[in-house]
């Protein structure tokens, strides 16, 4: 059975609201508009997004990857089960789908620091998610002034749930731009650089609740005043939304990123029949943003890093750092068990 495959409960879900494509099938639920569907797309969405991150910005080797279609015409490149150490990582990103599943997860973000151990994050991918209790309205984000423009994240709480169709539309267009930002956009990262995944609960999420893999510390990441940030896309199935934004010091232009960004999508967006509309862009309201100024998207709380605990790697091995995490209710953010060796060494180095 290849990597992604996975069988679902349709009976559920017999409705005209679904995607009649075998590829897709074989991945995601045919209907996304329940509860339990809508969490195991967004399962599913959190893998797919993450292995096209890290095979693009050839953070892991050719080898850590496979070959996969999440629609019969979208191919890409997904953690490969078979490679012991990718197998491990894409454990990590299942553990946090458990999380989102049980509504603990507030953010999943991909950090890249120049070195092991720096506060200072070059370049970070970000996944924040929001929760709807009746499939419409978000829980509470507290209170915003009239005049103050909506942020990203604040427009996904207000879009609705149109149908398996748009979510299937979405997912292809996050990845399209995932691809696209990386290939196009983004200057090659540096020689040396370390990277590691990162986590923030969601308010209420238990004291004694963790995540595999993951364990407290009080320190999280920083980003510097002239990072540049754009919107890479959502996600909004039945009862669940996603937002992913890419924050990166090898970016020149937010505003021109985004720009091009949306061209590219809706040449895709037309030439597939898919609906490109409801994108969200970070820049588009504002007007020229130059590569001067700060399209910022940080965490709420503190952001420090600590170093993680990994395992020293062979000649030729290619490495990643293991994850943390941390708790929006104030509580100790977090690095990785000691007791749970990293199956990467803590730097990347490509020479």
């Amino acid at each position: 059975m290849p990597p992604l495959e996975a069988g679902y409960d349709e009976s559920i879900n017999n409705s005209k609201d679904s995607v009649d494509d075998h590829r897709w099938n074989k991945i995601f639920p045919n209907c996304v508009a329940d509860s339990n569907m809508s969490a195991a797309f967004m399962k599913r969405a959190i893998y797919v997004a993450f292995s096209v991150i890290l095979h693009r910005r050839k953070i892991l080797p050719a080898e850590f990857f496979s070959k996969n279609y999440i629609t019969s015409k979208m191919s890409c490149f997904t953690l490969c089960f078979k490679n012991v150490k990718s197998y491990a990582i894409s454990q990590w990103l299942k553990a946090c789908g458990d999380a989102l599943q049980k509504k603990h997860l507030k953010e999943l973000c991909l950090v890249v620091t120049k070195k092991e151990g720096e506060v200072e994050a070059v370049e970070t991918y970000s996944l924040k998610f929001c929760y709807y209790e009746d499939g419409r309205v978000a829980a509470d984000l507290g209170t915003r002034y009239n005049e103050e423009p909506s942020t990203p994240f604040e427009k996904l709480t207000e879009l609705e749930y149109k149908g398996t169709g748009s979510v299937r539309d979405q997912l292809v267009l996050l990845v399209r731009s995932i691809i696209y930002i990386t290939q196009k956009v983004l200057k090659p990262l540096p020689p040396d650089f370390a990277v590691n995944f990162r986590i923030e609960y969601a308010e209420g999420t238990p004291d004694d609740f963790k995540v595999d893999g993951f364990a407290d510390t009080s320190k999280f990441y920083t980003l510097p005043e002239d990072i540049q940030s754009a919107t890479l896309g959502h996600l909004r199935p039945g009862h669940h939304g996603a937002f992913m934004d890419c924050s990166s010091k090898y970016m020149e232009d937010a505003y021109k990123a985004e720009l091009d960004l949306k061209r590219h999508l809706d040449e895709i967006a037309s030439a597939l029949g898919y609906d490109s509309n409801e994108s969200i862009y970070q820049t588009m309201e504002t007007g020229n943003v130059s590569k001067d100024s700060k399209q910022n998207i940080t965490p709420e709380k503190t952001k420090e890093v600590e170093s993680p605990e990994a395992v020293p790697m062979k000649p030729g091995e290619s490495p990643i750092v293991a994850p943390k995490k941390t708790r929006a209710s104030g509580r100790s953010k977090g690095h990785v068990n000691d007791s749970q060796q990293s199956p990467y060494s803590k730097t990347r180095s490509r020479k």
